[in-house]
């Protein structure tokens, strides 16, 4: 056990170390709280219960009570919390009372599903329950195998994107399946956000199309780690009801967690590498006293390597026992990577989010996230994947150089209070509906009156949606029903990551041959796969060497750089409609609209930005890049006439100053929703013609919309209080503000004009807030 005092002192003795702890949270130890079952399970489970000395939480017991009371159920609990039991016991409780029973079980990737069907078929091993009787249905399962899972198999895992190409076959290979099914279970499902968590819902409402045809009605069992709106995401994904089981009654070990601060450079005005301070503290753990074994979380996969590679090289006698995680590896070396790790033989590993979920990896004594993972879900899974027996664990967030990551350090009630953030899905994205029309046409001639089975709440939505697939040849009607008419497979051209049908091929080119790699959506392919950008494709960097817009080809040449690329961009905004519009803030003065808009972008140069450093190395202009116009939703809101007289007579830019308000309201909305700021966009006009006042959008950065900015007009006040809070707590003494603050990597307009005190002005005027102390500077 890790005296934490002690390593507390050893790491502020280290050379490195000049204050970067700004914040220790402490967890106390916490007790189990056990309840038995309203009704026993077989006997041969009671025994393998008894035999592993397990006893079940409460938790635990109300979920599996709910479960056999035939409930759909979700499980909303900690880390290591037994959630896997909550829905394997049931279902090979009925499994046991009925041998044609099937579940299908489904997990985000496939690396997940692979662990769990290991445990799984390790349960019914020590059961005594044929272990042919779970088989694991994915892109790696030859085809043999896949006939004998269909024709014997009551349990078949697989993931989301397997689902989705094999569901034309589902009503005639997978009938035995579909016929018996009685449990459908989803886990880790706050993974299911933004455009993959629609394309997934609409997924799910066309696999209950397929099951209405075998009248079932299974069982939905979802578990998930902790978030806010549970109860309502579960239903709108699903389109069930649900019972929510959220108090977590598992025992867990105390935990410190440290927030660790960015020293800042008041002279050059820049903050130290949160890289070299990741490496830093990752050499420190594996040098105390043996070695404290450690998981470290970055945000790439080149970061996973590098961090591996720098540890490796300051600790020589310890290379064999540090390894990097992440996609690219093969599927035995990670499972000799978990084996290892878990049996302590290796003491560090450096990561990506793939150790983020569920996988196995046994008890550990501490993590270190370097950088944050976008969302408090996730850092919660993250910090829980240490400590996971009754000892004292360790936990360290280092901020990347933002503003959200800094936020956190410099509020951490923000980070460790009650979750604020919402999972948003949407499913009135027409563009997202029109590309699972295809897929359901081509699985299930589709009825008129069907659009309540999409989820779709306006048949107007429907009907209109249809008319564009008959008139672009991909849909046609033949007795009262629209059949599939396209000549490709819209399973395999539609993705469940993608918006829209307009894919560009990427290709790679090697000694005159040509390879496809993969394929991305037009607006991908003008913002990052632009002549001379980075491309980051399984674990490998790549040069766009060509990107012809007639055939849809980008092409790419293999390279290893130590830099990245951004693309800049202009924006034109225009609204089209008004959805909502209501008055807020201090005596209602600020107007807020949410409704549909016109965005148009215009790509006109790219940066190249040194991967370690964050320095820019150079820029360059684009051209020939197509202007993108489309239309999405978006929240807006105009600065009162009073406010502008105000800011005028202070002597702050108006333009600087909405322009940093901007910024700070995108860099803040992801503590609001589980989102990215990537997934926004805005513009701030300093006298719209319609309003006839300064106006600042924010917009959905995707066709259609996804719902983000809706969510945000509602709580727009929240929004602005926490920009507001972001900008009080930076440390940066500048103008214009810094890249923790109100500078944005993706401003169009190279982050000028800004002006961070009128910024701060203007949301206390805004907010209600007393002036006193504006000062910053």
């Amino acid at each position: 056990m890790v005296d934490f005092e002690d390593f507390l002192n050893y790491l502020k003795s280290q050379d490195f170390y000049c204050g970067q702890i700004s914040h220790i949270e402490h967890f106390p130890e916490l007790k189990p709280r056990f309840e038995n079952l309203d009704k026993p399970l077989r006997k041969r489970l009671e025994r393998w219960l008894d035999h592993k000395d397990i006893r079940l939480w409460r938790h635990q017991a109300e979920a599996i009570n709910s479960i056999r009371q035939g409930n759909n159920t979700v499980i909303v609990t900690s880390t290591a919390s037994g959630k896997s039991l909550c829905y394997n016991l049931p279902v090979l409780d009925t499994l046991l009372n009925d041998e044609k029973t099937t579940a299908l079980y489904l997990f985000p990737t496939k690396a997940l599903a692979r662990d769990q069907f290991f445990q799984l078929k390790t349960i019914l091993a020590d059961t005594n329950i044929k272990t042919n009787r779970i088989g694991v249905y994915d892109g790696d399962t030859n085809s043999n195998e896949k006939r004998y899972i269909l024709a014997n198999a009551n349990i078949i895992i697989t993931n989301p994107y397997g689902l989705h190409f094999y569901l034309p076959w589902l009503k005639q290979n997978w009938r035995r399946v579909c016929s018996n099914l009685k449990y459908i279970v989803l886990d880790e499902i706050h993974i299911y956000r933004g455009i993959f968590g629609s394309n997934f819902a609409l997924l799910l409402r066309r696999l209950k199309r397929i099951l209405d045809l075998f009248h079932v009605k299974p069982i939905w069992i979802l578990s998930s780690a902790t978030i806010s709106n549970a109860k309502d995401f579960c239903e709108k994904l699903i389109g069930e009801d649900f019972v929510v089981i959220d108090k977590d009654d598992s025992p867990s070990g105390a935990k410190k967690v440290i927030l660790w601060d960015l020293p800042y450079d008041k002279v050059s005005g820049k903050y130290r590498s949160a890289h070299q301070e990741t490496k830093n503290l990752f050499i420190s753990h594996l040098k105390y006293k043996g070695g404290i074994q450690t998981l470290t979380f970055t945000l790439s996969r080149k970061m996973a390597e590098l961090q591996a590679i720098w540890t490796r090289k300051a600790l020589p006698t310890l290379k064999d026992r540090i390894y990097s995680y992440r996609a690219g590896i093969s599927k035995s070396k990670r499972r000799e990577i978990e084996d290892r790790f878990k049996r302590k033989e290796i003491l560090g590993i450096s990561s990506t989010n793939a150790l983020e979920l569920g996988i196995d990896i046994g008890s550990l004594d501490a993590t270190i996230s370097s950088g944050f993972p976008g969302t408090i879900a996730s850092f919660k899974q993250q910090i829980g994947r240490s400590g996971r027996g009754s000892d004292l664990s360790i936990s360290t967030f280092i901020p990347m150089q933002n503003p959200l990551d800094l936020f956190y350090v410099h509020n951490h009630d923000q980070l460790f209070g009650k979750i604020q953030e919402e999972i948003l899905i949407t499913l009135k994205n027409k563009y997202i509906l029109k590309n699972h029309l295809c897929c359901a046409a081509k699985e299930l001639p589709i009825s008129k009156n069907e659009y309540h089975k999409f989820g779709i709440e306006e048949k107007r939505l429907f009907d209109d949606c249809i008319e564009e697939l008959i008139n672009d040849s991909l849909l046609m009607i033949r007795t009262d029903k629209y059949y599939w008419k396209g000549e490709f497979f819209p399973n395999e051209k539609y993705g469940l990551n993608a918006l829209s049908s307009k894919a560009y091929k990427v290709i790679l080119r090697v000694n005159n041959i040509e390879q496809l790699l993969t394929v991305e959506d037009e607006s991908y392919v003008f913002r990052d796969l632009h002549p001379g950008a980075v491309y980051l494709y399984e674990a490998e960097t790549y040069i766009v060497q060509d990107l012809n817009l007639d055939e849809k080809i980008v092409y790419l040449l293999r390279s290893d750089v130590e830099f990245y690329t951004q693309s800049l961009k202009h924006t034109d905004i225009a609204a089209l409609e008004i959805l909502l519009q209501d008055n807020t803030g201090q005596k209602n003065l600020i107007e807020k609209f949410f409704g549909r808009v016109k965005v148009e972008h215009e790509y006109y140069s790219y940066k190249v930005i040194d991967t370690l450093s964050q320095e820019t190395i150079s820029r360059h202009p684009l051209d020939n890049i197509p202007i993108i116009e489309f239309e999405t939703q978006a929240v807006w809101f105009g600065i009162p006439f009073e406010y502008q007289k105000e800011l005028e007579l202070k002597g702050f830019s108006l333009g600087g100053t909405i322009h940093a308000v901007e910024h700070a309201m995108i860099a803040m909305a992801p503590a609001l929703a589980q989102i990215s700021r990537w997934d926004l966009g805005g513009v701030s006009i300093d006298f719209d013609p319609v309003k006839q006042q300064p106006v600042i959008y924010v917009y959905d950065a995707y066709r259609g919309g996804i719902g983000i900015s809706e969510q945000l007009y509602l709580q727009l006040i929240d929004l602005l209080h926490l920009a507001l809070k972001l900008i009080e707590t930076c440390s940066c003494k500048t103008d214009n503000g810094c890249p923790a603050c109100v500078m944005s990597p993706k401003c169009g307009n190279n982050n000028d004009p800004l002006d961070k005190e009128g910024a701060l002005f203007l949301l206390r005027l805004l907010l209600n807030i007393d002036q006193e102390n504006t000062a910053l500077f």
